[in-house]
């Protein structure tokens, strides 16, 4: 029994997925009832599937969202805390408020489930839990200046917990993935000049060369709990960029620095979503396999 949060779209879908093909019964926990309806539409074996509508924020509707999961499953072996929100803006254009959005998601979020699955986890045998972190988690990217904070946060929680919950049976694995082509380009948010960054944040996540299918980076992760490891920096290419910034972080900083460069300065603190931006004829073609993974992935 698997419950996987920001499941209703994106990379927590392909899991989903993944999970129910290999017999898994999932709880599908996101904020939007809506969107978990046409997710669950999408997966095979829907009586394998729970819908959870919950904020994982939010500790009381979490708590309850548990609640019902282990009522109608009985139990809980395995936690995926995948959700996430993704801010892309210049650190002038971002605020305050930013910080504290992305934090309640990515660090009190993976708290809140993980506190309330807890008690159900450590009457388990081999139970797991999976803390989708990022990269970014790792290195600092410019003009993600929010969401780098907040998952270096849910980084440092997640290898603490590795350490503390290894003495309860429970296997933490945090994962650090590079870009995937998940189709989140279409839900992330934008400050600044708004269509240049949205088309700079499309592009770096959506080209083949810079980027890793969904589908196969969710296999990588469920074979990296599998394997019981602490830690998980896929696809290759990223982990040896991970090994070369932590051996020369002087030259990881220059390198981001001339990366900045090439992006757009500040202009405004006013945010859109991507599904109000449009991109242009050039940049949806290079980045076609996003956008079908878009379609795909419930993202629109």
């Amino acid at each position: 029994m698997v419950l996987v949060t920001g499941g209703s779209r994106g990379l927590g879908l392909v899991l989903a997925r993944q999970l129910v093909k290999r017999g898994a019964h999932v709880g599908l926990l996101a904020r939007d009832s809506l969107e978990l309806a046409r997710a669950r539409r999408s997966i095979s074996h829907v009586r394998s599937v729970l819908l959870l509508q919950a904020d994982v924020a939010d500790p009381a509707q979490v708590n309850h969202a548990v609640g019902v999961m282990i009522r109608h499953f009985g139990q809980l072996d395995v936690v995926v805390n995948n959700a996430g929100v993704i801010v892309s803006a210049p650190f002038d254009d971002t605020s305050a408020s930013d910080f504290q959005a992305l934090l309640d998601v990515h660090l009190f979020g993976t708290l809140n489930v993980t506190r309330a699955a807890l008690p159900y986890l450590v009457r388990r045998d081999e139970a797991r839990i999976i803390n989708i972190c990022s990269i970014g988690g790792k290195i600092g990217v410019p003009h993600l200046s929010a969401y780098c904070a907040s998952k270096f946060a849910q980084a440092g929680l997640s290898m603490v917990m590795a350490e503390e919950l290894r003495e309860k049976g429970i296997c933490v694995t945090t994962v650090y993935p590079g870009l995937m082509r998940t189709g989140s380009h279409v839900n992330a948010w934008f400050k600044g000049r708004h269509e240049q960054e949205f088309a700079a944040f499309a592009l770096a996540g959506g080209l083949p060369g810079t980027s890793m299918g969904a589908e196969r980076a969710a296999r990588q992760i469920l074979a990296a709990s599998e394997r019981g490891v602490a830690e998980a920096v896929i696809p290759f290419t990223v982990r040896q960029i991970s090994r070369a910034a932590a051996l020369a972080p002087g030259t990881t900083v220059a390198a981001m620095a001339l990366a900045n460069r090439a992006l757009p300065p500040a202009s405004s603190r006013s945010a859109k979503q991507g599904s109000e931006l449009p991109l242009p004829p050039a940049v949806r073609t290079a980045v076609r396999l996003s956008e079908r993974a878009a379609d795909r992935n419930n993202e629109r």
